[in-house]
């Protein structure tokens, strides 16, 4: 038997909309994976986060479905048996992608890991794709890899960029789930300002995070296309981002689809009034929210133990 871990994941951090993806430290998915003499994958059991609507049936779960198509690239006939332990909150920080993840990532460990993580991508994909109706590789890169993750969707591909270990990363959730494919439909047409703009501005970041530059990363989260949009579903949220800015938040967006708004800080002192700022900020529009304090997760999916 193995368990693995998972960490959850901020996706687009603001203007890499599709493209940039960043772990967090703290909450996190864990999954338990043993051989078992019933062919295929069996979910034994899930308990955390929402467990009570997710599907018990492997052909139906992401994680079961991960988990399917590293047997299969392995051409392994035996059988394993999952338990999931729901770490991540399914409102914006990357709940279906950890779950993928850890599926995949503890069969490769249960089989003392013939495939490097690269090689874990498409299954990954097949599992969170169910779920999410797309190839969405931010989250899932983000949550395999660690750190950054800079993805190309048409390839198929991610690559880590590093971690920026000073970064301070606050997160609020409000009780409210915005559901993704929700949020993609009020996507519209992009102006070409607002898309040179987040262009510039994925760049700035990924530069930021090379030379290990947190100010430069903050100041970069500047989201002039997607979040304008997607905000009018999370009630409060030009609010809740003036509180974060105001307490000295570096940076401030959406997380994902949401309904998680993430900031960024330098200190941790810093991170403690930019979360109270926030959840006061929800509170203000009748919005409790729950305040995550957390970093950068530079190591990804890991063994917890065997």
């Amino acid at each position: 038997m193995v368990r693995v871990f998972v960490p959850a994941s901020v996706g687009n951090v603001g203007p890499g909309f599709d493209t940039l993806g960043m772990a967090i430290t703290g909450p996190g998915d864990t999954v338990e994976a043993e051989w078992s003499t019933t062919p295929g994958v069996t979910i034994d059991y899930i308990d955390g986060d929402g467990s009570s609507s997710l599907p018990l049936d492997p052909d139906k779960n992401t994680a079961g479905i991960a988990a399917r198509e590293v047997l299969l690239l392995a051409r392994e006939t035996r059988g394993v048996t999952l338990t999931i332990h729901k770490g991540v909150p399914g409102t914006g920080l990357g709940s279906s992608a950890a779950s993928a993840v850890a599926g995949a990532f503890a069969v490769n460990s249960l089989l003392d890991h013939p495939f490097p993580k690269e090689d874990l991508l498409p299954a990954c994909i097949e599992g969170e794709s169910y779920v999410s109706g797309g190839v969405f590789l931010d989250n899932l890169g983000a949550s395999l890899f660690g750190g950054v993750v800079t993805c190309h969707t048409n390839m198929e591909k991610v690559w880590k960029v590093g971690t920026i270990d000073s970064l301070q990363v606050i997160v609020a959730t409000p009780d409210v789930p915005v559901l993704t494919r929700n949020a993609r439909r009020l996507l519209d047409r992009v102006p070409m300002s607002g898309f040179v703009h987040n262009m510039a501005s994925a760049c700035a970041m990924v530069a930021a995070v090379a030379r290990e530059d947190a100010i430069s990363f903050g100041s970069a989260i500047d989201d002039q296309v997607i979040e304008p949009q997607r905000s009018r579903l999370i009630k409060g949220f030009d609010q809740v981002k003036s509180a974060a800015i105001g307490a000295g938040a570096l940076g401030c967006s959406i997380s994902g689809a949401g309904a998680s708004v993430f900031a960024v800080a330098e200190r941790p002192e810093q991170a403690e009034l930019i979360g109270h700022a926030m959840a006061t900020a929800f509170a203000g529009s009748n919005m409790s929210c729950t305040v995550t304090l957390a970093e950068m997760d530079g190591e990804g999916a890991r063994i917890l133990g065997s």
